[in-house]
């Protein structure tokens, strides 16, 4: 940038993002290997889709419009046309370089203001809005699922407006503090968050009124009463939950005209979570083991159970959001008495006296508490310590005996906040 903080940008104007590459050991301007950029509005890429781009530099020296160039020596620049209908805030520019005999990749990320633009005129009648998101509900007698898109025009030409979202901040804590006997103030007992509630108001404007009718049906049949639908709410950064009816409540429809259908949407999610709209999930095989019979398996001096896994087929588990999520994580055979540890705190779930085939699959659900084999329930062992990804980083490892190799685990998970 060529300022900081850097000017910010305006709609339908062009706008030129500065980058300079330095070696860490030098401290010198230097050429990377390659050099591309992504510009992403509410977290950086890869978290989050990119508004534009990527760009990549392909050796331009000159500047022009829509261009990645070389400046000088480490130097580059990337003329931006900014839309004219781009909505207001802080944007990312996303420098991502690859340097090194290695090489090593870097993410460079810089944040520059947008002023001016944005749809906040008021809504006519018939416009889809400007939040956007949708219900989504597969029924197991259904082919495919029912799904309202909000800030949308579905097939029969409904538009569809979602008009506000409350209980969307955060979830209720339910506990207490007990009073103190006999004297003052009180014992803070165990809080936990609550089901999230959260009501959405929704406007369906349909071109006729037959249409307006079939709208209320389909609102409806997406909202479960005794099962989960999922709700998402494309924040900055996209995400979603999982709810059903209020059982307290009911949907109450309004019709101010003859083809138009306001909502207002009373759901309850029992996981007062809010879930990444991109699921994540990462694999490791356990390898052959080698041991020498002359020597030990061992480089002395050896570290035994803490934060470090003994062996190099760990998975890294990122956790992006703000609160702990659950995984489900799935082991895949041979190996005998397996253990899924937590890197971080040493805490494992263990199946003492269980033997697996390379055909066998156990999945484990980390919320439930529960395990099947092959489709059947198999308890983990009552000692076991049922444990949760933190934000952050968490390495997770399979441990067992008896395995020849190829035994497997597999930990699928989505990014949490409360």
């Amino acid at each position: 940038m060529p300022l900081s903080p850097p000017q910010p940008a305006q709609p339908a104007q062009p706008y030129t993002l500065y980058f300079d590459f330095y070696d860490y050991v030098s401290g010198q301007l230097v050429d990377p290997v390659s050099v591309q950029l992504d510009i992403t509005y509410g977290d950086y890429a890869g978290l989050v889709p990119d508004y534009a781009g990527p760009f990549t530099y392909t050796g331009a020296s000159v500047a022009a419009p829509g261009t990645l160039w070389r400046i000088g020596t480490g130097q580059y620049g990337y003329q931006w046309e900014v839309p004219a209908t781009i909505i207001p805030g802080v944007y990312t520019a996303n420098w991502t370089t690859v340097y090194g005999a290695d090489p090593d990749t870097f993410l460079t990320p810089e944040n520059f203001p947008v002023t001016g633009g944005g749809p906040f005129t008021p809504i006519p009648a018939g416009d889809i809005g400007f939040w956007t998101g949708q219900i989504s509900y597969q029924p197991s007698w259904a082919s495919a699922p029912f799904v309202i898109p909000l800030g949308s025009v579905d097939g029969n030409g409904v538009a569809w407006i979602l008009k506000s979202v409350t209980g969307w901040d955060a979830p209720p804590a339910v506990g207490q503090v007990i009073q103190r006997s006999a004297d003052h103030g009180g014992w803070p007992s165990a809080q936990y968050y609550g089901p999230r509630l959260i009501t959405l108001d929704v406007m369906a404007s349909a071109p006729t009124q037959a249409a307006r009718d079939v709208a209320k049906q389909q609102l409806v049949q997406s909202c479960p009463i005794s099962d989960l639908a999922t709700f998402t709410y494309n924040e900055p950064v996209p995400k979603l939950a999982y709810v059903r009816q209020n059982g307290t409540a009911k949907i109450t429809t309004t019709c101010p005209t003859l083809t138009d259908a306001v909502f207002k949407i009373p759901f309850v999610a029992p996981d007062p979570r809010k879930y990444s709209t991109v699921p994540l999930a990462a694999t490791a095989t356990l390898p052959v083991p080698v041991i020498n019979p002359l020597t030990l398996p061992v480089t002395l001096p050896a570290g035994f159970p803490g934060s470090t896994p003994p062996i190099d087929t760990a998975i890294t588990c990122t956790n992006s959001g703000t609160f702990e999520t659950r995984p489900t994580i799935t082991i895949g055979g041979p190996i005998s008495n397996p253990s899924v540890v937590n890197a971080a705190t040493a805490q494992a779930i263990t199946f003492t006296g269980l033997s697996m085939a390379a055909t066998d699959q156990l999945v484990i659900n980390t919320d439930a508490r529960q395990a099947y084999l092959n489709g059947t329930f198999y308890p983990a062992d009552v000692t076991s310590a049922w444990w949760v990804l933190d934000p952050g980083d968490t390495q997770v490892y399979l441990t067992g005996d008896n395995f020849a190799g190829g035994g497997t685990v597999t930990v699928q998970w989505a990014s949490a906040w409360a």
